[in-house]
């Protein structure tokens, strides 16, 4: 919206001498010049498109000439005639632009003249248009980010803030959490070969990525209490492009393996597995988990065996990067998760809470 249509035309900024009476071309609500014309069908009255529509929000049906109800139809042709022939001073006359338009092209003019103002998102202050560019690439106050060590500072500030030190040693700072990263995803990796080498051939047929689960494209779905002859209690299953489109910033989005299974698991604070029977036992060899909304959140593992605890296993999660924890744990019954702790993942917004994401398992036979 133009500021003419904000404002309103004032007659003032006619320019030449047009010879005709101009008091017929006001709009009778405002007062100024007619702007966008449109008219009441009944009584042919002109108003200013935005004066009329303000107007009917307030009067229902009603011409401000009580003609009921109102009609709007176009301008009568001979006040649009006359209108076309005013020349008009620029609304941003007063801060520097001296051309006279047409009233024709008014509305073309004031949404591309240079002199308008515009605000600058880094020292606040107005600038005008045709200087807004030069401005922005020379502002002190103005964010930028170097894409090298990838500091974000004001422009202003880089002789203190960004030096060439600074950036240098940001950089190598980077390189090493790079390279720690890398380091804990070998071992990851090492952890499953190992593994592998242990069940050997077993390996494909205990291993649960929940890879066999449907419907879940669109909303979340308990694990049944049957699903792989065992009892599951408070797990969950969540599908790939559901945690994308509903929780793009936790965990859940990003803990997909490569080339994995598009579905997960997840509990809230506490779950379990175990056997239908009490005559059967089985082996938890391993399971990977990670967190979906804090960082260094604890996650604590108990195996029991006819209700007594006979393992327990107590480490830290990280978000969204699913860690292998290997515990070949033989002849158990019940398996029981429990989270706690951590903090706040900087990326969420709002609450967090303690949900772990399992993106696989790995039991032995049930005997």
């Amino acid at each position: 919206m133009t500021s003419t249509q904000l404002k309103g035309l004032s007659s003032d900024r006619i320019r030449g001498s047009p010879r005709l009476d101009i008091d017929h071309l006001e709009c009778a609500i405002c007062n100024e010049l007619l702007w966008k014309p449109v008219a009441c069908q009944s009584c042919e009255t002109p108003f200013c498109s935005t004066c009329i529509h303000q107007w009917l929000a307030n009067n229902p049906f009603k011409c401000p000439n009580r003609c009921r109800p109102y009609t709007e139809r176009k301008c009568p042709p001979f006040i649009v005639k006359l209108l076309s022939q005013l020349q008009i001073a620029c609304f941003y006359q007063s801060a520097g632009c001296n051309q006279i338009i047409s009233y024709e092209g008014l509305d073309k003019h004031e949404i591309e003249c240079g002199f308008q103002s515009q605000q600058c998102s880094g020292c606040q202050l107005q600038i005008l248009k045709k200087d807004f560019d030069n401005h922005m690439s020379n502002c002190p106050s103005m964010q930028v980010t170097c894409q090298d060590c990838k500091l974000i500072y004001k422009r202003g500030d880089t002789a203190i803030i960004h030096t060439e030190n600074i950036c240098l040693r940001e950089q190598l700072r980077q390189l090493r959490d790079e390279c720690k990263e890398n380091k804990r995803e070998i071992y990851e990796l090492t952890l499953q070969l190992n593994e592998m080498r242990l069940l050997n051939p077993l390996i494909k047929k205990i291993r649960i990525t929940f890879d066999d689960f449907e419907g879940t494209l669109e909303k979340l779905c308990r694990i049944s209490a049957e699903y792989r002859g065992l009892k599951w209690t408070g797990i969950t299953c969540m599908h790939k492009s559901y945690a994308i489109q509903k929780y793009i910033k936790s965990g859940y989005a990003t803990s997909f393996m490569p080339d994995g299974s598009l579905n997960i698991a997840f509990f809230k604070e506490d779950a379990s597995i175990s056997v239908r029977s009490s005559h059967e036992k089985f082996t938890f060899v391993s399971v990977t988990a990670c967190a979906a909304w804090r960082d260094h959140l604890q996650l604590t593992i108990t195996g029991h065996r006819n209700s007594i605890e006979t393992n327990t296993y107590t480490g830290t999660l990280l978000f969204g990067k699913p860690q292998l924890i290997i515990l070949y744990w033989k002849d158990i019954d019940k398996i029981i998760f429990k989270s706690s702790g951590g903090t706040a993942h900087p990326d969420i917004d709002g609450p967090t809470r303690t949900h772990v994401i399992l993106t696989q398992l790995t039991i032995g036979q049930i005997d």
